[in-house]
């Protein structure tokens, strides 16, 4: 085999699944890669870093092929549990209602989370629902964010929200695993009772399912594994090229896809049926169903989407006009309980912590192994005199 075929099996796979009607083994474009996955799956924990503009309108482009293939189910934790009345009203609507979404998102972590590329997704859904038959199953997205913050600040007498260990103590438990038993019981609640598929749009560390990471020694847990233990093979986990914070591995993914005889722009991809899954994951720092082993990416992800490599990811833009008068003295309360200080902070200056907030999001993202400067020194070699 070419170390350099994204695909195992080369043309005898291509074959195989143009004789069989099914296309299990060669590059598929993402959106019909997801949507197949999708349709044999009851959940499918799709992993991404956070804020990349180009993996969210993936999503959004990606829900009438998902409704096609039977999934009426979009799961995300960019909108909290608790609204989901007026999410169903929004999506479900006869006209789109702009300021009913972004209160959605404002809900959810005040300034801190009003990006234009997620509205868009609940507009894609808006827009689905309206060319659908009048007796047609609608299309659902289900939030699974889960309020973890004082919305007073006098009851935090000048301490930050932020702080992780106020938020364990007034939630009850660790944050984390607090995170993940609500969301594991929202899917089954929404979803899984019903009988119904969906694609569950997470951060990556979110959706683990056969891995255990640990942090500092101790094992985390992931709504992905506690899905996995009660489904087993009812959920599989597709993670975004870049979603896995390695930057060995990346910068193997993309030298090995540039090689790539198919050259393809964009794709998805069985890792099982993949030389991408035999790529070495080192600064991934856990086990697989409780045994120690070298990593690779078949045993930390079931699939794999390519829309690019890394360097070309863009940010997410922020959405005009979210600091009205109407809404500015809650904005001011909740930011006042993350960043606390004696005086309110202005309209002007929540819109730069905004901007401020949107110009880091990059910063989180995985960055490819820096390359080293050759040495000014160079060999010199003579020919030895005979």
């Amino acid at each position: 085999m070419d170390s350099d075929c994204l695909t195992r099996d080369g043309a005898e796979m291509n074959e195989t699944a143009e004789i069989s009607g099914q296309h299990k083994s060669s590059l598929q474009s993402p959106q019909a890669h997801l949507a197949e996955l999708a349709a044999s799956k009851q959940l499918v924990l799709l992993g991404d870093q956070v804020g990349v503009a180009q993996h969210v309108r993936f999503v959004a482009e990606s829900l009438p092929e998902l409704y096609s293939a039977g999934v009426s189910n979009l799961a995300w934790e960019f909108t909290n549990q608790r609204s989901q009345k007026h999410l169903d009203e929004l999506v479900f609507s006869d006209s789109w209602d702009e300021n009913r979404c972004i209160e959605l998102f404002v809900d959810l972590l005040g300034i801190g989370f009003t990006y234009r590329e997620y509205a868009d997704v609940l507009k894609a859904a808006w827009s689905l629902n309206r060319s659908l038959e009048t007796d047609a199953d609608p299309f659902r997205v289900i939030g699974l964010g889960l309020p973890t913050y004082v919305e007073d600040p006098e009851l935090l007498e000048g301490r930050s929200a932020a702080e992780l260990d106020l938020r364990n103590w007034w939630m009850g438990g660790h944050y984390r695993d607090i995170v993940a038993f609500h969301m594991a019981s929202t899917l089954t609640s929404e979803v899984l009772r019903w009988e119904q598929r969906a694609v569950v749009l997470l951060s990556a560390e979110s959706t683990t399912t056969r891995l255990i990471q640990w942090v500092d020694g101790v094992a985390t847990v992931s709504v992905g594994n506690l899905l996995h233990r009660w489904m087993g093979e009812g959920v599989a986990r597709v993670v975004f090229h870049g979603a896995v914070s390695d930057s060995g591995a990346i910068e193997r993914v993309e030298s090995l896809v540039a090689r790539a005889p198919e050259q393809p722009e964009q794709f998805g991809i069985s890792l099982g049926l993949s030389t991408l899954g035999n790529v070495g994951v080192n600064e991934v720092i856990g086990t697989i169903d409780g045994i120690e082993t070298s990593l690779r990416l078949r045993d930390i992800a079931d699939s794999y989407i390519w829309l690019g490599n890394i360097e070309s990811w863009e940010p997410c833009q922020l959405i005009d006009g979210v600091i009205t008068d109407d809404n500015f003295s809650d904005l001011e309360a909740r930011y006042r309980a993350l960043d606390p200080r004696s005086e309110p902070w202005t309209a002007a200056e929540l819109e730069e912590i905004r901007e401020e907030g949107r110009l880091e999001l990059s910063t989180s993202w995985p960055k490819l192994p820096a390359i080293e400067e050759p040495s000014d020194k160079r060999r010199r070699f003579r020919k030895r005199r005979s």
